[in-house]
């Protein structure tokens, strides 16, 4: 194990904020050390990717700019995958990158720094990594536009979507519409934890706009 892994190993579990812990979409995460406990398991691993930016939005405050894509399945999720047998999982990462989002190694690459979390499913044997990728704005509609040409386009991956970060004036569409999407795995957790934890938004912000998805969906101004 390399010195950089050694590191993981001492890091503790990331905080999960309240407001996830009180809503059905939280799943337990485990330390990087106790993702070793199991070694017989298949590895997957996957990235949320996204960038600062200043441009703004015509419809509200947008913060960043935070990368999902469309499923075969039709739910949504970050590009990864399984990783091979003997794979090292940041270069299994990044080879399912490639393969599905044109991410090209070359320009940027996730690496273990990116390292966020890890979870078990023992009904599946199955231990799933995150990574949190932070890019520029200008390399992210780079990215934008080399999805169209990765190899999985148009068969794992039927498009790439900008998150919507902000709620508009009826107070449903936006963020708060867009979380009654169907995510696949622990995603949509996924996603909350990425905007809690790199201070896109705050605690309070996501647990306004997870009440206002569940709460206002039927409201006859939703649209």
């Amino acid at each position: 194990m390399t010195e950089e892994r050694k590191d993981l190993c001492e890091l503790p579990v990331p905080e999960i904020p309240r407001c996830l812990q009180i809503r059905t979409v939280t799943k337990s995460l485990i330390s990087y050390a106790d993702s070793l406990k199991h070694p017989t398991y298949r590895l997957a691993a996957h990235a949320c990717i996204w960038a600062p930016t200043e441009s703004g939005s015509l419809f509200g405050d947008l913060r960043a700019l935070v990368m999902m894509h469309l499923r075969f399945d039709g739910t949504f999720g970050f590009p990864g995958g399984l990783i091979e047998s003997g794979e090292d999982i940041v270069n299994g990462l990044n080879r399912e990158m490639a393969e599905e989002i044109g991410w090209d190694t070359e320009v940027q690459s996730v690496t273990w720094k990116d390292y966020h979390s890890s979870q078990v499913d023992h009904d599946k044997n199955l231990v799933l990594h995150f990574f949190i990728t932070k890019i520029t704005e200008s390399q992210y509609a780079d990215l934008e536009k080399k999805c169209l040409l990765a190899p999985e386009y148009g068969n794992e991956v039927f498009g790439t979507v900008r998150v919507p970060l902000y709620t508009m004036a009826n107070m449903y569409s936006g963020l708060p519409a867009f979380l009654n999407n169907k995510f696949v795995g622990t995603a949509k957790q996924q996603l909350l934890l990425t905007l809690f934890h790199m201070k896109i938004l705050t605690e309070e912000e996501i647990g306004d706009a997870m009440y206002k998805s569940q709460n206002l969906k039927l409201a006859p101004n939703r649209f």
